[in-house]
């Protein structure tokens, strides 16, 4: 809608174009795109030899042509001090999206800073410290300076674990090897802090821990799998409403039987014909909807199970198959061990799973004969496993994650073409850190210690605990009062006396305070509580490497200029880290200080070269020469070779039966069904009446930090939705886009009112991590023996507040699916 984006014709790219490789970095499928850029002076022509598409321009193009691009994709940037026009748009060439952009990718370029065009004017583009009652702007020096005086005496008084720190651990915008190299460097390898967390978690550990523990790496396929696989499954992730382009790209040719010859072409004689889906999943999702339209609906079971039941499934259906004989007895001979004990520990009938889960017998071994059963002439059935948050953060996540496992190792799905079980994912990802050994397991729950008045200090990158923690509004109160403490501190001190400063400072957090630094691309919820505010550069603004959920690796490169001072995430580090080193030597403790040298980085490349390049699984023949020349399609990791101009990857994982094991062998895990696990979860579902789901939405799926400053987005969902059985607001007397409270015991939060008449009775899904309705208020404090929270199982009241405010009376409330 260009009306939207104020502008009516766009400029023809010329010919001449500078062009860069760039990755998406909404979600982990990684689509790739080109960015554009050319002096903002000038513009192509309409002549073939004076545009870069090398057509005429003069002449109508055709309804699928690449000589296109949306006004989304268009902005004026800075780039090496000079304003330039920018163009990003879809790479057909990339093997990942085959030139589909989804309604975040397609708008990197207007999503960019730019004075120019007033986009993302809220960007942070100075350190910022606590003065005069506000945030003001400062130099680098002056910031770290102070950060590095407070974390220095603070952890001389209470030790490295009055350091606590708050940091993401994936790629895309919030990090990439580079920058969690630069943080895990500075918080692992110079000093050893225990009380650390994850941006969406509560402690420091994996979402994954249970497949991981039996040897099986989660990112264990390839997307291509996906259209090779007989079945497939997909537990607890709505992937084309977050896997939008993988869902599309991948999955559909399958579901619609046009990756048949690709299939053939794989397996030669054996029997192939489309794919069936069996999806699980309490809600009917608008991938059921896409399922049923592509393959027809006698190929699509969902099962629609009680919340949380997943793993009395599992257990059944391992069952049910090993009684049956669909197992890969070679494959569990030559490569795992300990299944005849876990069958044994993990023995359901179908009629008690269907008991605990709702679901009729009959589905139950429906679903396990598409999953399992030999198809003509004995050929063994291929089945991918995917799975994402409804599982990963639903009840008893870590033994949940290992029922699967245990199905998809015992039918021999792991590591074959058309198999792999694997999570969907969120980010992308880029983790190269120190050992994290140190931490220990279970981890610290860092928001129980904050809460309880633990440590003196926070530092907190890309992560936003306001919106997107559990028992949110618990921890809210705790931290503005334990900040507010220091921040009043800080303003008695009436010029600049940095010693006073950091004495009063001091003083306050032995009160009870906690100093708060947080790094971050654009004002945050919990920013508002910080003391000093660092900005970082995102993606596009300096050169960043990252995998997407294939494993696939690839530089997006530096396209344009941060805002201001803004910064790379591992550069901010090494210049934290630098006046650690200052500070400390200056304080007569050498051998502190010394702990703190080998952080000399100028660029971001040095900190992958002193990361990725000597400590990851073959870093050795990766570079960003290298990575340049691969363009959008990079390699899998990991890489095993150099060759003929390449990087050699790796397309699938395990695919020679050796696992993550010191015997090679993946190992069974016992996973006996307990009810709901987390304490106070059962309490909570008998005292209140809605269960309160919740999940993501295409158009802010991993971009709604960005999008409160944008229209389009805004104009659509103002307020966070609650999709509702219309029978159930029509008892509490609700009307599409009424505002209503969701409350209980943890807290309460504010969402509209959106009729959903396939929306089970007393059953909601509200979307979560939203900027004006957190969900995570009303999320109990809930977790398992590792520490990973329970999102998913939360129940409670819903009243109305008011009738639908002027700001949405104007939206559609129609049902997102559409007909078959």
């Amino acid at each position: 809608m260009a009306y939207k984006r104020q502008i009516g014709q766009l400029p023809i790219i010329p010919a001449n174009a500078t062009v860069h490789n760039v990755v998406c970095h909404y979600c982990i499928v990684g689509c790739g795109y080109k960015a554009y850029s050319w002096d903002a002076r000038y513009e192509g022509g309409t002549a073939p030899g004076e545009n870069a598409f090398g057509v005429d321009l003069s002449r109508q193009q055709p309804a699928e042509t690449a000589a296109w691009y949306a006004p989304s994709m268009y902005n004026i940037v800075r780039q090496n001090g000079r304003d330039v026009h920018i163009v990003i748009k879809p790479d057909k060439a990339c093997v990942v999206n085959s030139g589909l952009g989804s309604v975040r990718g397609a708008r990197i370029a207007e999503m960019s800073y730019s004075r120019q065009r007033n986009t993302q004017l809220q960007r942070l583009t100075d350190p910022q410290v606590w003065r005069y009652g506000q945030l003001q702007p400062t130099s680098w020096d002056d910031a770290l300076d102070l950060v590095a005086r407070v974390t220095a005496a603070v952890i001389a008084e209470q030790g490295e674990d009055g350091l606590f720190v708050s940091a993401f651990d994936h790629g895309g915008a919030g990090g990439g090897y580079e920058n969690t190299w630069g943080t895990g460097k500075l918080y692992f390898g110079a000093m050893k802090v225990k009380n650390i967390r994850i941006h969406n978690r509560p402690a420091y550990n994996s979402e994954v821990h249970g497949s991981r523990d039996m040897g099986v790496g989660e990112l264990n396929n390839c997307y291509e799998d996906a259209e090779l696989a007989d079945t497939l499954v997909a537990v607890g992730t709505n992937a084309l409403e977050t896997q939008t382009n993988y869902f599309l790209n991948h999955w559909v040719p399958n579901l619609r039987g046009t990756s048949l010859d690709k299939k053939k072409a794989e397996f030669g004689s054996e029997p192939v014909a489309k794919a069936r889906i069996v999806i699980v999943d309490p809600r009917r999702t608008v991938t059921v909807n896409a399922s049923e339209v592509e393959a027809g609906k006698e190929n699509v079971l969902h099962l629609a199970l009680n919340s949380g039941t997943d793993l009395i499934l599992f257990n059944a259906w391992l069952t049910y198959a090993a009684e049956k004989g669909w197992i890969d007895k070679g494959f569990i001979a030559a490569s795992t061990k300990d299944f005849d004990k876990a069958l044994a520990a993990n023995k359901v009938s179908v009629a008690e799973a269907a008991r605990a889960t709702g679901l009729s017998e009959a589905d139950i071994v429906k679903a396990v004969t598409w999953i399992g059963e030999p198809k003509a002439g004995g050929a063994r059935r291929r089945t991918m496993f995917a799975y994402e948050k409804g599982l990963i953060w639903g009840n008893d996540n870590y033994r949940t994650n290992q029922a699967l496992v245990n199905l998809a190792l015992a039918t021999g799905n792991i590591g074959r073409p058309g198999g792999g079980c694997v999570r969907m994912g969120g980010h992308q990802e880029g983790y190269c850190r120190p050992s994290d050994a140190h931490v220990g397991r279970p981890a610290a729950y860092v928001d129980k210690l904050l809460i309880e008045g633990k440590g003196g200090v926070h530092h907190i990158w890309g992560c936003d605990h306001y919106k997107t923690t559990l028992n949110a509004m618990a921890f809210k109160r705790a931290y503005k009062m334990r900040t507010d403490l220091v921040k009043d501190a800080m303003a008695s001190v009436p010029y600049g006396d940095r010693d006073a400063m950091v004495a009063a400072i001091l003083g306050a957090i032995r009160k009870g305070g906690l100093f708060s630094v947080d790094v971050d691309i654009v004002p945050t919820h919990i920013g508002e509580a910080a003391h000093v505010m660092l900005p970082a550069a995102t993606s596009g603004e300096m050169n960043l490497t990252s995998m997407n959920g294939e494993r696939r690796m690839r530089l997006t490169e530096r396209y344009m200029d941060p805002p201001g001072q803004a910064m790379p995430d591992c550069l901010i580090a090494a210049r934290i880290a630098n006046h650690m080193e200052r500070v400390l030597r200056a304080t007569g403790k050498a051998e502190a200080a010394d702990k703190f040298k080998g952080f000399d980085w100028k660029s971001e490349e040095d900190a992958f070269m002193d990361g990725y390049a000597k400590n990851e699984k073959g870093g050795a023949f990766v570079t960003y020469d290298r990575l340049r020349t691969m363009g959008t399609n990079g390699f899998q990791e990991p890489a095993t070779a150099f060759a003929d101009g390449k990087i050699v990857g790796t397309k699938r994982l395990f695919a020679d039966g050796k696992f993550n094991k010191p015997d090679g062998k993946a190992v069974f895990a016992e996973t006996r069904w307990r009810g709901l696990q987390a304490p106070g979860k059962q309490a909570e579902k008998d005292k209140f009446a809605f269960l309160i789901n919740n999940g993501r939405a295409n158009l802010v799926w991993q971009s709604a930090y960005l999008d409160v400053e944008n229209e389009l987005v805004m104009d659509r969902w103002p307020y966070p939705f609650i999709e509702m059985n219309p029978q159930d607001m029509a008892e509490l007397g609700l009307k599409s886009g009424d505002l209503v409270e969701v409350y209980n015991e943890n807290g309460s939060t504010q969402a509209m009112a959106y009729p959903t008449p396939t929306a089970k009775r007393k059953e909601t899904f509200m979307l979560f991590g939203f900027p004006t309705g957190v969900q995570g208020n009303v999320v109990s404090a809930g977790v398992n023996e590792d520490i990973i929270p329970n999102y998913k199982q939360t129940w409670g009241n819903i009243r109305k507040i008011a009738d639908a405010p002027e700001g949405v009376r104007h939206l559609t409330f129609k049902s997102k699916e559409y007909p078959a």
